[in-house]
């Protein structure tokens, strides 16, 4: 009978150590997956609750064209003017666009290769919110009158749009 209750006891005890021993090393996984869920949720929220439409576009064509294109914010989460500068802005010919750098605005006039906005900031709080206006103003490659010219934003939250026009 004693030796029934000794055996029980090394089983109970072995089951709790190896129970102990399980739970240590699955639960730092478990705790590193959550984690990944977690960031990744926020950042599809984010993803979800930003968004833009490109309402309209003008370019002209030559040696120095400028494109303007007016994009909405159509998205919950307005997006900070200090961000705008980390908007990635693509423009030229159909299947010839170039990656254009940012120029900070008024300062001095656009170079090749640049863009610039303005933000029709309709309650002055230094945030493009839902419903307002942002234009950009770019200076492309070289095009010629009825050339299809490629526009593409993407914001850095990965949202991206684009168009396709034509220069006059």
């Amino acid at each position: 009978m004693s030796s029934e209750t000794f055996v029980t006891a090394i089983f109970l005890i072995t089951a709790i150590i190896a129970a102990g021993v399980l739970v240590n090393a699955i639960f730092p996984s478990i705790y590193r997956a959550s984690e990944t869920f977690v960031a990744g949720s926020h950042e599809m929220d984010e993803r979800m609750r930003t968004d833009v439409m490109i309402v309209n576009t003008v370019s002209q064509s030559g040696d120095d064209p400028i494109a303007r294109i007016w994009i909405k914010n159509t998205g919950v989460n307005p997006v900070q003017e200090g961000i705008f500068k980390q908007f990635d802005i693509y423009l030229g010919k159909t299947g010839e666009f170039k990656r254009l750098s940012f120029h900070e605005p008024p300062e001095g006039s656009l170079e090749s290769l640049q863009w610039t906005y303005i933000l029709y900031d309709n309650n002055n709080n230094n945030l493009w919110d839902r419903g307002e206006t942002l234009e950009i103003i770019a200076k492309g490659p070289t095009v010629a009158s009825g050339d299809r010219i490629f526009f593409q934003i993407v914001l850095p939250s990965g949202v991206r749009r684009n168009i396709d026009f034509s220069a006059s």
